[in-house]
């Protein structure tokens, strides 16, 4: 599943660190939290928790509104996570089981705890990729 599609972008396609910094800086709206929401199976309120933002200043907001660009960027990273993770497990239902189980590779940590942070996030999505990759993790 591509970050696009997670996002609810028809148009938008990302394949670099450029993109998803261009994109972020433009903002994200808050009809792309919903469509993530919806396509990841999770609570707009977890997201609002994942992104450091009180889920009352999302409800404030417009569908069209847009997000600060720090907010964007952390909707992003989420989205990114969730989109390599269903691409590795070819299931969102099995990442999402592999976010919750904790991780040797993550010193035991559960992943699914450390993508709020940004170096956390960072961590996860290398142990995605050693795995995509058949490292052992």
């Amino acid at each position: 599943m591509k970050v696009a599609v997670l996002i609810g972008q028809k148009k938008a396609d990302f394949f670099s660190p450029m993109d998803y910094y261009k994109f972020s800086q433009t903002g994200l709206t808050k009809k792309a939290v919903i469509n993530l929401s919806k396509n990841t199976k999770l609570p707009i309120s977890y997201l609002m928790t994942l992104a450091d933002i009180n889920i009352r200043t999302l409800q404030r907001k417009s569908e069209e509104e847009k997000l600060s660009s720090e907010t964007s960027e952390k909707i992003l990273q989420v989205a990114q996570i969730f989109a390599t993770g269903s691409e590795v497990f070819n299931s969102l239902e099995s990442f999402k089981e592999w976010l919750e189980t904790p991780n040797i590779s993550l010193d035991g940590a559960v992943p699914a705890k450390l993508i709020s942070s940004r170096y956390g996030a960072q961590m996860v999505l290398d142990c995605l990729g050693r795995i995509q990759y058949g490292v052992y993790s």
